[in-house]
């Protein structure tokens, strides 16, 4: 009788530690499941990876647990009511642990910027964490520090438990906003306010909300916070006047998207000190003119239809060349501390996590160097700024042509051409923001070395270059190549950061009779 040979177990393919995995390493690596060599005060994965490494306190060592959970108190000889006081210290111990993690990882992510000074217009940010270390646990801006910590956790790296308590903070948040938005009464609660309508236009950001949403009414609720103080005020307190440029720079470039007025006056701006810097002031002063000038343009555009509001299109129309004159001007003789560098991108040289931005049909040809984020920032909205008037010059010059009424002194070609290359100074801007992780060990570099602040960053001009791509009609440049780059940041920033808003919230058929960024809604 022939035996029956049976199947016996597949060899094993890994090879078992000798030791086991060590349980006294730092709560960065624990948390995220990675074996950690236990270097103090900084781990090398840690340091790799570029994050913060945290080390457990001796009150929640792994030891001391070892200690209390000797052999001659195992869970069979405890009475339930004993089992059960083990298990809660056990949970509590987790959750001091994992908002530990949390709040680690959000002053990496919204207090520090990598290797990239802030500058002044940027303090803010860094000066987040000290605020809310000095903020009462049951005030607005704890609760607002906290949704935003939670929420950005969450989303990054898909913790469930995170993003219910992020929606319950920011449950309570939005609660207590409407009770102190009705009853300030102390002019030195606007900053810790403020500040709060800023952490909440964040969260609304990390959560996916459409550019018309809370994101919107969030702005314009802190743009009247600001015009209420007066920019005196603001300016005697360092943290009032950064939180109050953050504010204004979110205000201007809704008002760009959407040709809507701003809400506090450019004699008010004037009044933040900017004249200490006079490149600054001017750049200010030209966005804040530009921004006036399409609430302007939309309003000229909704009555073309008759006569006289084609004459005053015309007019709007020349004002806009010369201010388009005037923003060029201001890029000649800038001093050092405002220039950027541009280099070209070795793709063979990045890691793999940014080779989806680097292979396509079309990339950006460079990357930036800037030599801080308030630099950084005047650039981004210099060149949205260029963006939005050229695409609203090329589409108000058919109009006009098509009337006959008035012959223009206008190159059409070069205007796109312009337009074009602003388009893709912001790709590559956009990009910058992930090169300098990349710069000093390119190979070993991870995401996680990214601070989300600079992608949530990004989020200012993302939407004027999908929204342009997709409403100008230009031939001679490769325009769906740049619109698939763009889905494809979309899809990176959604990926690494958790950030789903895209280049868009809304569809584009429902941009209306005027198909210039959001003008039309």
């Amino acid at each position: 009788m022939a035996h029956r040979q049976t199947q016996g177990a597949a060899y094993p393919t890994k090879h078992r530690r000798n030791q086991p995995r060590s349980k006294n390493g730092c709560l960065t690596c624990r948390g995220r499941r990675k074996k950690c060599d236990e270097t103090k005060p900084n781990c090398n994965f840690c340091i790799k990876s570029g994050q913060t490494c945290v080390w457990p306190t001796e009150d929640n060592s792994p030891k001391q647990e070892s200690q209390n959970d000797s052999p001659s108190s195992t869970n069979s000889e405890r009475s339930p009511s004993e089992q059960q006081l083990q298990i809660q210290k056990v949970v509590e111990k987790a959750e001091v642990t994992t908002l530990a993690l949390i709040f680690e990882r959000f002053i990496f992510d919204w207090g520090t910027h990598g290797d990239i000074p802030s500058g002044p217009t940027m303090a803010w940010f860094g000066n987040l964490p000290y605020m809310y270390a000095n903020s009462s646990v049951d005030s607005l801006l704890h609760k607002s520090v906290n949704a935003l910590a939670n929420a950005s956790y969450a989303q990054r790296f898909n913790s469930s438990e995170a993003l219910r308590n992020a929606t319950k903070w920011y449950g309570e948040s939005i609660h207590m906003l409407k009770e102190n938005m009705l009853y300030i009464v102390d002019s030195s609660l606007y900053c810790d306010l403020i500040s709060s309508i800023m952490c909440l236009g964040f969260y609304e950001a990390n959560k996916s909300i459409g550019l018309e949403g809370a994101w919107g009414s969030h702005i314009s609720g802190a743009s009247v916070l600001l015009k209420m103080q007066g920019q005196k005020k603001t300016a005697e307190s360092s943290i009032a006047y950064e939180v109050s440029i953050v504010s204004y720079m979110q205000m201007i470039s809704g008002n760009l998207l959407t040709g809507t007025a701003p809400h506090v006056t450019s004699a008010s701006v004037n009044e933040l000190g900017l004249a200490k810097l006079p490149q600054l002031y001017a750049h200010t002063e030209l966005i804040y003119q530009s921004a006036c000038l399409c609430t302007e343009w939309k309003k000229a555009l909704l009555t073309s239809k008759t006569n006289e509001g084609l004459e005053t299109l015309c007019i709007v129309f020349n004002k806009a060349l010369i201010l388009d004159e005037q923003l060029e001007n201001w890029t000649h003789n800038l001093p050092a501390w405002a220039k950027y560098t541009a280099e070209s991108i070795s793709i063979d040289s990045q890691p793999e996590w940014l080779l989806p931005l680097l292979n396509g049909p079309w990339n950006p040809p460079n990357t930036h160097i800037y030599p801080s984020l308030m630099v950084q920032t005047l650039w981004r909205f210099y060149w949205m700024t260029r963006i939005i008037i050229s695409q609203a010059l090329l589409f108000t010059s058919d109009i006009i042509e098509r009337s006959a009424i008035k012959a223009l002194n206008f190159r059409r070609s070069d205007v796109e051409s312009r337009l074009i290359t602003f388009i893709d100074q912001l790709c590559e801007s956009c990009l910058a923001a992930f090169m300098p992780v990349t710069r000093k060990d390119p190979q070993s570099s991870r995401v996680e070395g990214v601070p989300i602040l600079l992608a949530c960053l990004i989020l200012h001009v993302l939407p004027a270059i999908g929204l342009c791509l997709e409403q100008i009609g230009v031939t001679d440049f490769d325009i769906v190549g740049r619109r698939d780059w763009v889905a494809k940041m979309r899809h990176f920033l959604r990926v690494n950061f958790g950030i789903a808003k895209g280049a868009t919230a809304i569809p584009l058929t429902e941009a209306g009779a005027i198909p210039i960024q959001m003008w039309g809604l």
